[in-house]
């Protein structure tokens, strides 16, 4: 199934006035980037830097189990966190692809323990 035959799911009024408001008001920051020690709202780079670019200064609503259209996934609460454009368009992307996070702790080296530096 292409993604575009699931894309109307982000404009119905139950996602767009309901689950996703909802769930930036339970998590204002990005999930990620407060691993990490930064607490972002949307104004920063996952780094911590200040985002220079006013179109990525926001935050997704991101599905933690990638729905793919099912119903169930996409409208479940517990299946949600809240990620910087940073995270959401490159790290989480490179983990569905890669199978493994490219996110790295405070020292530099990687935290997923499915990174290949960590087996």
């Amino acid at each position: 199934m292409a993604s575009e035959s699931y894309h109307h799911l982000y404009n119905k009024a139950a996602w767009r006035s309901g689950l996703r408001p909802a769930h930036l008001l339970k998590e204002p920051v990005c999930r990620a980037c407060a691993r990490r020690g930064i607490i972002n709202v949307g104004s920063l780079t996952a780094s911590g830097a200040k985002q220079t670019n006013p179109r990525r200064c926001y935050l997704a609503v991101d599905h933690i189990i990638p729905h793919r259209g099912d119903l169930e996934l996409f409208f479940d609460p517990e299946n949600l966190q809240t990620l910087c454009p940073d995270d959401h368009d490159q790290n989480k992307q490179r983990l569905e692809v890669r199978g493994y996070s490219e996110e790295r702790g405070a020292d530099g080296w990687p935290i997923d323990p499915q990174h290949p530096a960590n087996r």
